[in-house]
């Protein structure tokens, strides 16, 4: 279930992503043709290649991959689609957004 449902653009949700995951949260993201469900590992926000990033660590929930993936949102911020967060701190709200 779902706290709060936003409607954000796609730079609000990276400022949102940088600004909220914390190690151990659940997301579910829909971006470009890829959906990712799991735990968050890490957010590494230093530059990389001379370019900001925001590279999220993501252990994969899954009954057939159950794997490690790293996914840089600054570079996919367009094509993310919508974000589940549920943060590890359960007295803190869960969050659905919208991408417009």
């Amino acid at each position: 279930m779902v706290d709060k449902e936003l409607t954000m653009t796609s730079d609000e949700v990276l400022d949102y992503i940088k600004n909220n995951f914390e190690e151990y949260d659940k997301v579910e993201i829909a971006y470009n043709r890829v959906s990712a469900e799991g735990e968050v590992l890490g957010v590494d926000l230093s530059d990389y290649r001379g370019k900001p990033s925001c590279r999220v660590m993501i252990a994969l929930d899954g009954e057939i991959i159950s794997d490690t993936i790293e996914v840089d949102f600054e570079e996919y911020k367009e094509d993310i689609i919508e974000l589940h967060h549920y943060p590890k701190d359960e007295s803190k709200e869960s969050v659905y957004i919208e991408v417009i």
